[in-house]
């Protein structure tokens, strides 16, 4: 069940009562994956979240603690590494999941730095993400799964069944029927080319799999990266295909040579990127198909991601790679 507005910042404070924090001011942030509040203590910072989604397609991920601390076991295990990304805080009892109010509390050590913006990408920053990523999915390809470790899978039928849950626009008119053939077009592509490639700790693993500018931070020049709430088991083709969409297509090489310092490229990448990029699309679209504020943003990209990108690559065109 969704917390209530008026219910956030009690809740969240009792979700702190689990922790050995003394906060001196909590701020709500934002009401997405999780409902989200900066606390401020006196030598520190943190991240409270509260896993009560705005999306019905994120609830059962979230509503089960098993999952929810799968996540934080993987942070864990990044971090130690000595990854860029945030630090999963324990509550009194040892544990990294928190129910308070039936819903899951987690708390992360805060990190700083401003979001990525276009303004801020250069080759530098192309390339700190490249080996990010790269070290990312070379640490999935290797790490041992704690016993019961649980996350969903962005395979096949999770592409098809974003793509089913469009329909009800077709049937009141925010997507032309022929703009989704060549959706559905794209995505059958894509899925004989990925039947074909063969699972092996080099193609298939742990994803953090929301690699959008958005959950890049640069701190003091370091790229971070943060916001693992999404994190599943895929291709690694579909996570580099995530992030390419974010870097200026001529900074591709730069970032590509970089992870390649750590992961190989799957046979035939330069397609397979491009279809995944798509695929990313069509799941992003079945969320804003039933968001009422995001509508006119969902029917102009639905036309555009159709038209550019799905038709170029339902003929073979490549689109990122000339």
């Amino acid at each position: 069940m969704p917390i209530a507005a008026n219910q956030r910042l009690l809740i969240a404070y009792q979700a702190l009562q689990n922790y050995d924090v003394s906060p001196t001011m909590v701020t709500f942030l934002q009401h997405s994956e999780n409902v989200t509040f900066h606390i401020a203590c006196r030598t520190s910072a943190f991240l409270l979240r509260l896993h009560s989604p705005r999306f019905e397609s994120f609830v059962p991920q979230s509503t089960n603690p098993q999952m929810v601390c799968s996540e934080m076991l993987w942070l864990k295990a990044l971090h130690g590494e000595g990854l860029p990304v945030p630090e999963p805080i324990a509550n009194k009892a040892g544990e990294y999941v928190s129910p308070v109010a039936r819903v899951n509390a987690t708390l992360l050590r805060w990190q700083e730095g401003e979001l990525m913006r276009r303004d801020l990408e250069n080759e530098e920053t192309a390339a700190q993400m490249g080996r990010l990523v790269g070290k990312l999915h070379a640490h999935a390809s290797q790490w041992q799964f704690p016993v019961e470790f649980l996350r969903p899978e962005r395979d096949s039928a999770y592409f098809q069944n974003a793509l089913q849950a469009l329909r009800p626009a077709i049937q009141d008119g925010r997507i032309s029927f022929a703009d989704y053939q060549t959706l559905e077009t794209a995505l059958f592509l894509l899925n004989e080319q990925t039947y074909r490639l063969e699972r092996t700790p080099q193609t298939w693993g742990l994803l953090h799999a929301d690699l959008h500018r958005g959950n890049f931070l640069l701190h003091e020049g370091q790229i971070r990266l943060i916001d693992f709430s999404m994190c599943a088991f895929g291709h690694f083709a579909y996570d580099l295909a995530t992030c390419l969409s974010n870097v200026r297509t001529a900074y591709h090489p730069i970032f590509l040579n970089e992870y390649v310092q750590f992961m190989p490229l799957p046979p035939d990448y330069e397609r397979l990127l491009e279809g995944y990029f798509i695929a990313s699309y069509i799941a992003t679209l079945a969320l804003w198909v039933s968001d009422p504020q995001g509508q006119e943003t969902f029917i102009q990209r639905a036309a555009y991601v159709a038209r550019e990108y799905a038709t170029r690559f339902n003929h073979d065109e490549r689109f990122w790679f000339g």
